[in-house]
């Protein structure tokens, strides 16, 4: 049987059958462990049935917390640099599902997108009628499935792949890497990852695969002792940002040293201190993928500082103007931890600028501590929630401000509320709270196209 997918919307409205929560988990991500397990079945069952895509090429498997998405990108953009063909797939994406399977920079094309859904459909089909126990193939396993097979048939030399959600029970986590990465950890999603840092580093170390060299970041004590004990069960090398490596100097200009020597001269398109941590994790990761893979020799010093040069990565501390010429600035933090960062470069950038911050957040994540150092910068607070079934009311955002001793306001959508802050008589504009929030906000200011519906079949 061959299911017929005619087009892209096709594609997209058979997907969306799938889709629910979809945030990355390999099924419902609050029906406990045993369900998700039957996820990682499912997963490896259709990959079985196309012939392992994800065995033919290295794979770097990236988890946490913050960063994350910037990290892969620095690892693609450094690969890309040395001649590597590289797969990169990231999640969730902005505003077309094609931004979820990139080669060489290059999302797969509509019509390829719509043959490979059909494809792995019936694949999806066959594993369910041949054992009904273990339920249906979820949206974001469809997907899996979907770039491992795009890489392999697009010639791939390496793929570069961030977790979903979590770690031990992400569909994606049916690879054994080539190197696993673990990004900074803070508290998140914590009615399905736990409510503990321990619980939290518990869950993003299921990356770590026996005998895999891991790179992680810096973490909080109590995560950091969660993931060395992993790695030594697993006899899998263990490198940690400053033990293994340093870093020192500015987004502007920084410098790397670790056991494969120092690299200078380095400079970041992505702005932040926080994107100097992210770039020097890269780089511990692609020097360690290629001590251990010959077929990495390209990675030299050259193609790191051209990588990190020219990463890109939209909506992260995203710069841009109104048509009045008023700056913007589109950023989606939406942790702790990345609510600081992005507050610091903030103050970097735009130093005694009055900030209007247009702010929407999601239910996963309280929004006290991610409002706290954001409403310390800011003049003028607007509250809204962006077109998501899982937004924060507006109102219930103005009072979480109100209860941190600021005065907030309530625009009606986020075009509503860069519009009231474009008036308010600020300097900059600071749009952030959730990655929703900045694909609204990347359409609003008019530098992004109207995102896929995949309610709308052809």
């Amino acid at each position: 049987m061959v299911t017929s997918i005619e087009s892209y919307d096709d594609a997209l409205a058979a997907i969306w059958t799938r889709s629910s929560y979809d945030r990355g988990f390999v099924s419902n991500p609050f029906a406990g462990d045993e369900a998700a397990r039957l996820g990682l079945r499912r997963t490896e069952a259709m990959l079985a049935r196309l012939g392992n895509p994800e065995r033919t090429y290295p794979v770097v498997h990236v988890a946490g917390s913050k960063g994350k998405g910037s990290t892969c990108m620095f690892v693609d953009a450094i690969l890309r640099a040395a001649g590597l063909r590289s797969g990169r797939f990231l999640s969730p994406h902005l505003h077309s599902w094609r931004e979820r399977f990139v080669v060489d920079d290059e999302m797969i094309s509509e019509a390829d997108f719509a043959a490979l859904t059909g494809e792995v459909i019936d694949v999806a089909e066959a594993v369910e009628r041949a054992d009904p126990e273990l339920g249906q193939i979820t949206a974001f396993e469809l997907f899996t499935a979907m770039a491992f097979q795009h890489f392999a048939r697009s010639g791939c030399e390496v793929a570069v792949i961030e977790v979903g959600l979590g770690g031990t029970l992400d569909s994606t986590n049916v690879v054994q890497p080539a190197v696993s990465v673990i990004t900074t950890l803070d508290y998140e999603h914590t009615a399905i990852l736990g409510d503990t840092m321990a619980e939290i580093a518990g869950n993003k170390a299921g990356i770590i695969k026996p005998g895999r060299p891991v790179v992680c970041a810096t973490q909080p004590p109590e995560g950091m002792e969660v993931i060395e004990e992993r790695a030594a069960a697993c006899g899998a090398p263990l490198f940690v940002a400053n033990r293994d490596w340093s870093v020192s100097g500015t987004d502007r200009a920084f410098t790397v040293e670790g056991r494969w020597g120092m690299i200078n001269g380095l400079a970041s398109s992505l702005a932040g201190q926080h994107q100097v941590d992210n770039a020097a994790l890269a780089i511990a990761a692609v020097n360690v993928l290629r001590d251990s893979e010959p077929a990495f020799a390209s990675v030299d010093d050259a193609a790191i500082r051209r990588g990190v040069a020219n990463t890109t990565h939209p909506g992260r501390f995203e710069q841009t103007t109104l048509p009045s010429g008023l700056p913007v600035v589109i950023d989606g933090a939406h942790t702790p931890a990345a609510a600081t960062a992005l507050a610091a470069t903030m103050a970097d950038r735009y130093p005694d600028a009055r900030v209007a911050l247009v702010i929407g957040m999601l239910r996963d994540k309280p929004p006290a501590p991610v409002l706290e150092p954001l409403l310390a910068l800011a003049d003028r607070a607007i509250a809204v929630a962006p077109d998501n079934p899982r937004a924060v009311a507006a109102e219930e955002l103005r009072d979480a401000m109100v209860a941190l001793g600021t005065t907030g306001s309530v625009a009606g959508s986020v075009a509503e509320g860069i519009d009231e802050a474009a008036t308010s008589g600020c300097d900059v504009v600071l749009i952030t709270g959730s990655l929703v929030t900045v694909a609204e906000a990347r359409v609003a200011v008019g530098i992004a196209p109207p995102p896929d519906d995949p309610t709308k079949p052809s």
